[in-house]
């Protein structure tokens, strides 16, 4: 987690002195814009980890909030796999769409991109150039599915069952941590979480990951039904009558 932050922190202080020092290093124009560009990255990149440190607080601490809304799914994998198209295709790697006939579902748009990212992310990370990532879309009568596959190096047996936990990084066959703070899969998690669905994930060190995520196609409902009281009926029993018009008779 330092490294993530003292790294971005390191590169911007250190060519912004550069910069601001630009006639005693004779920086020309072109090294001047490399600078620039290279402090811009190192501010998104920080950007992107404190978001992903906020974003798990507010998970663990109760207070993300969801706005679930109707919406096509299909187009939001068509979205984000546009989106991450680019990045995939400077690393080698090939990027697979399949989600046809997927009906309307209710949950909150922006959750489902990020979860889809988040996903996707990872997957270009732990996969080799000439790889290829595949994301589907399926359902059935209550849930729609989305899994993201890889062909990449795959998560080993001891490291599986402890991914999804906050900052917790995979191990690649190389015994070689990757960049990142370790948030991706807990936050994918947090989030499915409070839509009521679930993860699942299928590795096997050099033979790939893939990573399902399974919503209800109404959400909203599923929480109202979750959060609905546990009330249990019990039987009310006869009342017991008793007779007002007795006389007691006194004894002599």
């Amino acid at each position: 987690m330092s490294h993530e932050l003292r790294t971005p922190l390191n590169a911007i202080i250190g060519f912004s002195e550069m910069l601001a020092n630009e006639e005693m290093m004779q920086l020309d124009k072109a090294r001047r814009h490399e600078y620039a560009t290279l402090i811009g990255d190192s501010g998104h990149h920080l950007l992107s980890v404190v978001n992903g440190i906020l974003d798990m607080s507010k998970i663990e601490s109760g207070n993300f909030e969801i706005t679930p809304e109707p919406f096509a799914p299909a187009l939001v994998i068509g979205t984000c796999c546009d989106l991450m198209a680019l990045r995939a295709r400077e690393s080698g790697i090939d990027i697979v769409c399949s989600a046809h006939d997927l009906p309307d579902i209710v949950a909150d748009k922006r959750a489902v991109k990020q979860i889809l990212i988040n996903l996707l992310s990872n997957a270009i990370k732990f996969t080799q150039p000439g790889g290829r990532i595949t994301v589907m879309g399926e359902h059935d009568a209550a849930h729609v599915t989305f899994t993201v596959k890889d062909t990449g190096v795959g998560i080993a047996e001891d490291d599986l069952r402890h991914v999804g936990d906050p900052f917790f990084q995979v191990r690649t066959a190389y015994d070689r941590t990757h960049d990142g703070t370790g948030l991706g899969l807990s936050i994918v998690k947090g989030l499915v979480e409070l839509h009521g669905g679930e993860v699942s994930i299928r590795s096997r060190l050099g033979a790939g990951t893939s990573v399902a995520v399974r919503l209800p196609l109404d959400c909203e409902n599923e929480r109202a039904v979750e959060a609905a009281p546990n009330v249990e009926w019990l039987p009310v029993p006869e009342p017991v009558i008793v007779p007002t018009n007795i006389k007691v008779r006194k004894s002599a």
